[in-house]
């Protein structure tokens, strides 16, 4: 006997369990679940990993999400926890992504390692179909998988060891692990049918499309020079006496260009001005496609059949589609083959239990139980496995038969012919968030001097009114005069021998000259000149003068 083992955070907590445990397993993307209580040890916290093994095999594998007190006595209490398989981890992060024209497969393998860390993709299968165009702009991973499995009609889920599979669910033959008739080890067979939406002929109405190319011949009166036409021609080809003409379009091409005019709104066609008209008994032969509409009709035969063992009569349910986006007929038997795929079987539940192992979701589970009129082969949906011992496993199986998931390949053909209103542009806007850091620090530089110190100088003289020049030992320059005469001037040079022309200067302001340089004053009275060292900049220490102004 194998035994039935349970793992939270790593440790094993099989001896802590209750045998009131139940686990669900449901069909591809949707989240197994499991409840379990703990009625010894330690209280489990939401968020610990819990591992369920049957022998060497995964019963179920997620996260705790609920704990709660279901009981307590003295000491003791029993607590409730659930948990969700791994797949609800993937949407930690938001995708936003453009793709264009790539496969399926590769968009979904970009947004798992992108987006859905720690999960692998060994069970993504190429060869999906190509996807025009697709956005997300922030959504979660789980609802991009959904959208892009509706897109091309593949599906996907995460299994038990984190390890993502994406997969054409056509290819969803897998039995199941019995055959369910009257000799079947199976007990409580329910199965309900339910035939309100319910289809398996189908008409599809669509647009127009050309047909082959089609010939239209009449003989020439003698007389006539303009022909009503049948319908409006396409690609068209103009004979007369079995000599090619040249057509033109009517009030869209010049009279002497043309040979025949077509008005394809009022359908006739006419001689241009400088065409003769046709000789009596002239043949005149037109070759041009004209429009057709776009109509066909499909049928599921199986069902019809199957339908007619339990109801009687021929088992038809006619529907019909009108899809003016439609403009091939194999487009409009996509359509209508898409739509039989999912309404040609009634819809179908039905559930037995059984002690039989092997039971999962997505397998093929034929019942052919004649007493009750039950024939057909349906689609495991949900899987609720519960302990009947310690060591035997009870599995309540449900089954559908409207196939749910079960991929159309057709839907992708419809998909490319239908005239989606979709936006031209979409601008996503990814926001990259981190922390800059900046160091600032002061640095003091210190200059070692010895003696002797060095002294920094400035100038400060007086003038009479003459023009005098001197050498600058500094660039700053200030003057100070009484108030009864006009404003002293002065010049600048940086080689003594170019001068900049004369400009005042008053005693209330101190200018920047040339240093090294040269300056000329020129004065109507008694000054005082004070010229010095920009403190700092020109000096190793503040010294001398320091102007204020």
């Amino acid at each position: 006997m194998m035994d039935i083992n349970f793992t939270i955070a790593g440790f094993d907590r099989t001896g802590d369990v209750s045998v009131d445990w139940s686990i669900e397993q449901v069909l591809t993307h949707e989240e197994d679940a499991c409840s379990l209580l703990i009625i010894s040890g330690e209280k489990p916290a939401a968020g610990e990993e819990l591992v369920i093994t049957y022998g060497t095999d995964k019963l179920f594998a997620g996260i705790i999400d609920t704990v709660k007190e279901d009981y307590k006595t003295g000491k003791i209490t029993f607590y409730k926890c659930s948990a969700r398989d791994y797949s609800y981890l993937i949407d930690k992060r938001l995708v936003v992504e453009t793709y264009q024209n790539q496969s399926a497969d590769s968009i979904f393998g970009d947004i798992a390692a992108k987006y859905a860390w720690g999960f692998s993709t060994s069970h993504v299968e190429p060869g999906a179909p190509h996807v025009e165009r697709i956005s997300f702009n922030y959504k979660r991973p789980s609802d991009c998988f959904k959208e892009l499995c509706e897109y091309v009609g593949w599906d996907w889920f995460v299994d038990y060891n984190k390890d993502l599979h994406f997969f054409n669910p056509a290819k969803l033959a897998e039995q199941a692990p019995i055959v369910v008739d009257n000799g079947s080890k199976v007990r409580k067979i329910k199965h309900n049918i339910d035939t309100a939406t319910l289809r398996n002929r189908v008409y599809v109405l669509g647009s127009t499309m050309l047909s082959d190319p089609q010939t239209v011949q009449w003989k020439a009166d003698g007389v006539a020079r303009i022909w009503t036409l049948p319908w409006n021609p396409h690609e068209m080809s103009l004979t007369v006496g079995e000599v090619t003409k040249t057509v033109g379009v009517e009030n869209v091409h010049e009279e002497t260009d043309y040979d025949y005019f077509l008005n394809s709104k009022e359908k006739y066609l006419r001689c241009s001005e400088q065409t003769t008209t046709p000789v009596e008994g002239t043949t005149m032969s037109l070759i041009a496609k004209q429009d057709i509409d776009v109509i066909t009709m499909v049928e599921d035969l199986e069902s019809q059949a199957a339908i007619a063992l339990v109801q009687g009569g021929d088992g038809v349910y006619e529907h019909s589609i009108v899809d003016d986006s439609l403009t091939t007929i194999e487009a409009a038997e996509a359509a209508g083959m898409a739509d039989l795929r999912q309404h040609a079987n009634p819809r179908v539940k039905g559930s037995f239990e059984t002690e039989v192992s092997g039971w999962q979701p997505g397998q093929l589970v034929d019942i052919r139980i004649p007493d009750k009129n039950l024939y057909g082969t349906y689609l495991v949906q949900k899987v609720t496995i519960s302990p009947v011992t310690s060591d035997m496993l009870s599995y309540k199986v449900e089954y559908g038969g409207r196939l749910l998931g079960i991929a159309d390949f057709l839907k992708a053909l419809v998909s490319s012919q239908q005239n989606k209103k979709m936006s031209e542009t979409t601008i996503l806007h990814k926001f990259a968030y981190g922390t800059d850091e900046a160091l600032a620090r002061d640095e003091l530089e210190a200059n070692l001097r010895t003696p002797p110190w060095e002294v920094e100088g400035s100038r400060e003289f007086k003038m009479d009114g003459s023009q005098y020049e001197f050498t600058t030992i500094g660039s700053l320059l200030s003057l100070s005069y009484p108030g009864f005469w006009s404003n002293p001037e002065y010049q600048t040079s940086m080689d003594s021998l170019s001068w900049t022309d004369w400009k005042t200067i008053s005693d209330i302001e101190a200018i920047q000259i040339p240093y090294p340089g040269y300056v000329r004053l020129r004065t109507g009275g008694q000054t005082q000149i004070y010229n010095w060292k920009k403190p700092l900049a020109e000096t190793d220490a503040v010294c001398g003068f320091v102007f204020v102004g």
